[in-house]
């Protein structure tokens, strides 16, 4: 019997009930948390009530799973998270099987395992976001290519192309991994007889098809969501080049991935650590590093959000896996369970008990997660006090927690579109109001003095609003008629 816990092989069915166990620690954890939605969370419950083939920020298919949920448990905060562990999960087993089905099953065994205690997993865990849906079905598309390089054949292509088209519907960055694949196959002249085939045809149009009304919607709709990923989010320009974004985000995947899986990869990389599989080393550094990289220069470019390089660690998490589970040296085994079970273990802790409204100022990100439901109440009282029907709340992310927030309330929830602008959030795109509309029974939230005197709107009372926009834990809000200059808060 070895004296090394990762020279054992304690299989995919021990695995399966681990993760299980996870995955049930983590919906437990939700149940008990006190955290509430963040306001992207709450876009995406909004988007939820209307079915449609395309969101202003987002592609349908995270909208399209949060309606399915409501149908069963309604539109609470844990209920709108509970289906992440369980994905997170299954993304997991699914690295497993690839990595047992290419390394054997020791490493599938380690590779699911320190898949799921990723730090970044386990983070995501705890939020409803598009990142662990395009996980799950990059990490099933990553499954068919390997199934296509060694049987090729048509089922393998529509695996890869019906994973491939939800994916993309869920985020646009699962374009990645049919560029990857053509990157290794061009890169790999072993692989271009098995991956440029008639088959791959059809696995691109299953794919195309898939997301084809995704891509109608955007043509119907000024091709918003495109317009929102190339401005917003890539957003190149000479007044936004920087030597610091870059690096935060490359040095933030040690945290991302866990100091030794991704100081794995490195090594992988830059020093060539091979296992006994040199070339599949290499082609799952092919579909990893490549995406890391871009992403880097994007931070030069513009801004880069830690979250973006997590299509690099489906692959780069197999490989790294199988060079740490075959070292000499126990330390790196070790250190990784260690460090990232813990820190796993304190993030669900963290969830279960911890009041994101307790955040101190530097924790402005997890103060989002908080006071949504009293401000909503203060709204409530003010409205009915002043006979308003209407909340008029200026950007994106306050009007998405102020609208899902009073998503029962009655009191309809507008976004603010000046006159001659362009919506750049699905509140303005379906539900703007310019000034001009009706301003009988109309409150003002979050609006700036600019907006204000040029509305000609007054202070109406000083609202409890214990939310991260308002860092002394009140917000002011306006109306039309007689105002009230001065006015004393709101009864609490």
């Amino acid at each position: 019997m070895t004296d090394r816990l990762q020279d054992r092989s304690l299989g995919l069915s021990a695995l399966a009930a681990i993760l299980a166990a996870i995955a049930l620690a983590r919906l437990l954890a939700l149940i008990v948390s006190p955290s509430e939605l963040g306001f992207d969370e709450a876009q995406y419950v909004l988007w939820a009530r209307h079915f449609d083939f395309g969101y202003f920020t987002k592609p349908p298919l995270i909208a399209w799973m949060i309606a399915a949920e409501s149908q069963v448990c309604g539109t609470g905060a844990a209920c709108v998270r509970s289906v992440v562990p369980l994905v997170n999960s299954a993304t997991a087993f699914v690295l497993a099987l690839l990595a047992a089905r290419l390394y054997g099953v020791r490493t599938g065994f380690w590779t699911g395992l320190f898949f799921a205690i990723m730090p970044g997993i386990a983070v995501s865990s705890f939020l409803i976001t598009t990142d662990p849906l395009l996980l799950f079905f990059w990490s099933v598309a990553l499954y068919a290519v390997f199934l296509q390089i060694e049987e090729p054949g048509l089922r393998p292509a529509l695996l890869f192309g019906l994973a491939a088209g939800l994916g993309l519907n869920a985020k646009y960055a699962m374009i990645y991994l049919p560029a990857l694949v053509a990157l290794a196959g061009g890169l790999l002249p072993e692989l271009r007889s098995r991956l440029f085939r008639r088959e791959s045809l059809v696995a691109l149009g299953v794919m195309t098809l898939l997301i084809a009304p995704n891509l109608v919607w955007n043509a119907l709709n000024g091709f918003a969501t495109f317009e929102h990923t190339a401005h917003d989010n890539i957003g190149w320009s000479l007044s936004r080049l920087n030597a610091r974004k870059g690096f935060e985000f490359f040095g933030a995947q040690f945290g991302i991935a866990g100091p030794v899986i991704f100081g794995a990869m490195l090594n992988a990389l830059i020093l060539k650590a091979r296992s006994e599989r040199p070339r599949t080393d290499v082609l799952l550094l092919i579909l990893s590093w490549p995406i890391l990289f871009a992403i880097t220069i994007q931070g030069f470019l513009a801004q880069a959000n830690v979250n973006w390089g997590a299509t690099a660690y489906p692959a780069g998490a197999i490989v790294a896996t199988a060079l740490v589970v075959r070292h000499r040296w126990s330390f790196f085994f070790w250190t990784n369970l260690i460090v990232c079970g813990l820190a796993s273990l304190v993030i669900l802790l963290g969830t279960a008990f911890f009041d994101p409204g307790e955040a101190p100022g530097a924790g402005k990100q997890l103060r989002q997660l908080a006071g949504w439901e009293k401000t909503a109440e203060s709204i409530e009282a003010l409205a009915a006090k002043t006979d308003a029907r209407r909340i008029v709340v200026e950007s994106r992310a306050l009007t998405a927690g102020i609208a899902y927030a009073l998503r029962d309330s009655g009191l309809e929830v507008f976004g603010y579109l000046p006159k001659g602008e362009s919506p750049t959030d699905q509140f303005q795109l379906e539900q703007p109001w310019n000034g001009d509309d009706d301003r009988e029974g109309t409150l003002l939230l979050g609006f700036g003095k600019g907006d204000l005197d040029r509305l000609g709107a007054s202070l109406v009372a000083i609202i409890d609003a214990p939310i991260y926009a308002a860092d002394d834990g009140t917000m002011p809000v306006y109306g039309f008629g007689s105002g009230r200059k001065g006015a004393d808060p709101a009864p609490r």
